[in-house]
């Protein structure tokens, strides 16, 4: 008997997103804690071997830093996943300043002092999630700092209400940019530019930004700078989420 995978119109989308994000909770959650296992593993080998006065050959010690970077790699999947199933979800759903957050973002990830940031950010109310309305800004200004030129940093930041519907937040940096034939490439969950050896994250950020901007009635436009150069990332939200 062949199953019936057609679309099911009585099934609400929204419901179904919910459905597929607790799932991705759920075993996003339990795996961590084997994954965890696997990265102390190697260490503990190492530290039992070296009580008992043994030495590995340096081919098992490539071995064991190999199992424990992998390790490493798959938590940091683990975890995008995990903040991905949590979007709109798990979170009071309140008024809240973006300039507020913005500020306690930047203060959280202390930027070093060759960091040039500018904030034109309208000191007004909009409602969503404050883990959400964090995640917008972490995102856009921890990518802004990964992906830089060996010049000094710049991150652009402006935003506010656009109509007495929506809102918009800006962000743009002077970083190599993203080519066009790309951008919706690197909006897909767990996808990079990059190799994950010159870059260990989990390629989950701007997939997150685009789910956030979805969940509050928005979207997410990303070009170059003004200039031509950096990347300008514009999301928009519903003013009432």
């Amino acid at each position: 008997m062949n199953a019936d995978l057609s679309f099911d119109p009585s099934i609400p989308l929204a419901e179904t997103e919910t459905e597929t994000d607790e799932v991705i909770y759920r075993i996003s959650h339990d795996l961590r804690a084997s994954v965890r296992a696997l990265q102390e593993l190697p260490a503990w080998i190492v530290e039992d071997l070296g009580k008992s006065g043994a030495t590995l050959p340096p081919p098992s010690e490539r071995h064991l830093e190999l199992i424990a970077g992998h390790a490493c790699r798959l938590d940091l999947m683990l975890t995008g996943l995990l903040e991905y199933s949590r979007i709109g979800r798990m979170q009071r759903i309140a008024p809240i300043k973006p300039s507020q957050v913005l500020a306690d973002v930047i203060d959280d990830i202390g930027l070093s002092e060759d960091v040039r940031v500018t904030v034109e950010l309208d000191k007004g109310s909009i409602q969503m999630g404050d883990a959400d309305l964090r995640r917008v800004f972490s995102i856009l200004i921890t990518n802004a700092l990964r992906f830089h030129p060996t010049q000094t940093p710049r991150i652009d930041i402006s935003g506010g209400p656009i109509s007495d519907r929506e809102w918009e937040i800006v962000v743009g940096d002077n970083g190599p940019g993203i080519p066009a034939d790309r951008v919706e490439f690197v909006q897909q969950p767990m996808t990079k530019l990059v190799s994950r050896d010159v870059d260990p994250g989990a390629g989950m950020g701007l997939a997150m930004l685009k789910k956030i901007a979805l969940t509050y009635g928005g979207r997410v436009d990303i070009g170059p700078g003004r200039s031509g150069r950096g990347t300008r990332v514009k999301v928009y939200l519903a003013v009432n989420g």
